[in-house]
């Protein structure tokens, strides 16, 4: 996760942050936190880059979803790719809809020769038509290459859980189309989150638990008289950075779970950013992907009604196949302390998605007859729609650069457009069942300890500036109550948390949020 925390309480840069080395991303200028076990992110995300990348091989529809969602959309932003690189799943589907581009123009041409030679057997001589079926055979050769190219090349070739490499993704030969690949990687990576509607933790998947705190912190400690800390002010900002800090890797947590990544990312509707030249530069193109360090902190302190930032904390495992994600915050007004958490989760993909772990190398020449018979069976329909399948990219980019031209006009004369991302193709992958015994658990886990640590931090905090603490212990004590039953009533959820779940303390509640 992109985040920009690079500065302690007491206002001054810090170099490294929390246990995280503070790098600079060569391909995407984003100061980026990476902990001492992350610095291969390839490895964190392998397996659900990889079976999404596969499945951009299998299913050519799915490969125009991707790149529909991923390329097409030049005015919204694009949401955070949690558990898997979307880079190199794009790059993937570019190269699959290649390579069915070729073979569809190859058969539109094999096509077009076979009308040409029945014609002028009809004028000239009936001879030519014995180079019909010599141009079937043509067509069904290409049908079997192109079948042979994405399935036993590709997704047999490289794609199986001993091969893959997402490093060897190839990249497109056309520099307009890298630099979107470059753009893309930092949209999808930035500090900022532009969404659409309700759904402000858009790329998070689906809400499991929910919580909030509030405080009457009025009362300071009684001074005894060596050991209380003498009460102190602070801010919203001093709280985000002390829960930041006390999920790094050099803290307990941080220690168990290697690839945890911390940081603040600022939220705003994709409706109220349109007169913001910090978060849209022009009218014309997407939202900004990373803002300010002093944005963050404004909104932090003094959140609107279109703008908040949270911090977020991101605990990916089995290799992508699972995400949970934390989104906490604080707000602060002098007297009362309001301090709100959620956990989303994305869980493992749907079952076809996996179906590259059933595929394994067959000897060549059963690999040959494999894919002529594939050939055979599609070619009929892969030949007489070649001409609609070859044109129908231009038609597309055609008809996308129209709505383009419709929108920028209407945006210019007053349209209120909203800019916010949609659902990530990680969450339209998304299925509903955990598949795993473990994996349900970790699920559990890393919900009831990201809280843990969650409210340690804050209990920290406000004991070492002062607050009185019998007030937040005894709910905190109720929320403990509450939460450690989590997952006792599982069924395919790790957490037994519903839409007709609920639960109060004060102000606190638990449940869905939509």
């Amino acid at each position: 996760m992109a985040v920009d925390n690079t500065r302690t309480n007491s206002g001054t840069p810090a170099r490294d942050v929390n246990g995280f080395e503070l790098t600079q991303e060569l391909t995407t200028g984003l100061s980026v936190l990476r902990g001492p076990a992350q610095r291969g992110q390839e490895s964190v995300n392998r397996e659900a880059t990889r079976y999404l990348a596969a499945a951009t091989q299998i299913d050519t529809k799915y490969a125009e979803s991707v790149t529909k969602r991923v390329l097409s959309e030049n005015l919204r932003a694009l949401a955070p790719t949690f558990g898997i690189d979307i880079s190199v799943v794009t790059k993937w589907a570019m190269k699959a809809l290649q390579t069915r581009g070729t073979r569809d123009s190859l058969l539109a041409a094999t096509l077009v020769l076979q009308i040409i030679f029945i014609t002028l057997s009809a004028l000239l001589s009936p001879w030519l038509l014995l180079s019909v079926p010599l141009l079937f055979v043509v067509a069904w050769m290409i049908v079997a290459w192109e079948y042979w190219v994405r399935i036993h090349k590709t997704v047999i070739g490289r794609m199986l859980r001993d091969r893959f490499d997402p490093a060897t993704a190839p990249s497109p030969e056309r520099e307009a189309k890298l630099s979107q690949l470059r753009n893309i990687a930092e949209r999808a990576e930035g500090n900022l989150v532009v969404f659409s509607g309700h759904t402000a933790f858009v790329g998070a998947g689906e809400a499991v638990y929910r919580q909030r705190l509030l405080l009457d912190i009025t009362s300071k400690k009684t001074a005894d008289e060596d050991t209380a800390p003498a009460a102190s002010d602070f801010t919203a900002q001093d709280i985000h950075t002390a829960i930041v800090e006390a999920f790094g890797h050099d803290r307990g947590l941080g220690r168990s779970l290697s690839n945890i990544r911390v940081g603040e990312r600022l939220f705003v509707n994709g409706r109220h950013i349109q007169s913001d030249k910090r978060l849209l530069p022009a009218t014309r193109s997407a939202p900004t992907a990373t803002v300010d360090r002093d944005l963050l902190t404004e909104a932090a302190e003094h959140p609107s009604p279109e703008a908040r930032t949270y911090v977020c904390v991101e605990m990916p495992g089995w290799q992508g196949q699972l995400v949970v994600t934390l989104f906490a915050r604080a707000v602060y007004t002098g007297n009362s302390l309001f301090v709100e958490w959620t956990f989303r989760v994305l869980p493992p993909l749907k079952k076809e998605f996996l179906h590259i772990d059933e595929l394994y190398e067959l000897p060549r020449r059963y690999q040959l007859r494999n894919s002529l018979n594939s050939g055979l069976r599609s070619l009929v329909p892969a030949l007489f729609c070649s001409p609609i399948r070859a044109m129908r990219p231009r038609i597309r980019q055609y008809l996308e650069r129209r709505r383009r031209k419709r929108l920028c006009y209407a945006i210019e004369h007053g349209y209120v457009f909203d800019y916010g991302a949609l659902r990530s193709i990680r969450e339209d992958a998304c299925g509903k069942q955990r598949g795993h015994y473990f994996l349900a658990r970790d699920e559990t886990m890393y919900v009831l300890l990201a809280q843990q640590t969650l409210i340690q931090a804050v209990r920290n905090f406000l004991s070492e500036n002062g607050i009185e603490l019998a007030q937040f212990d005894k709910q905190a004590q109720v929320i403990f109550d509450q939460s450690i039953h989590i997952g006792d009533i599982t069924g395919s959820m790790g957490v037994a948390i519903g839409k007709n779940t609920s639960a109060t303390v004060g102000d606190s509640q638990t449940g869905t949020e939509k």
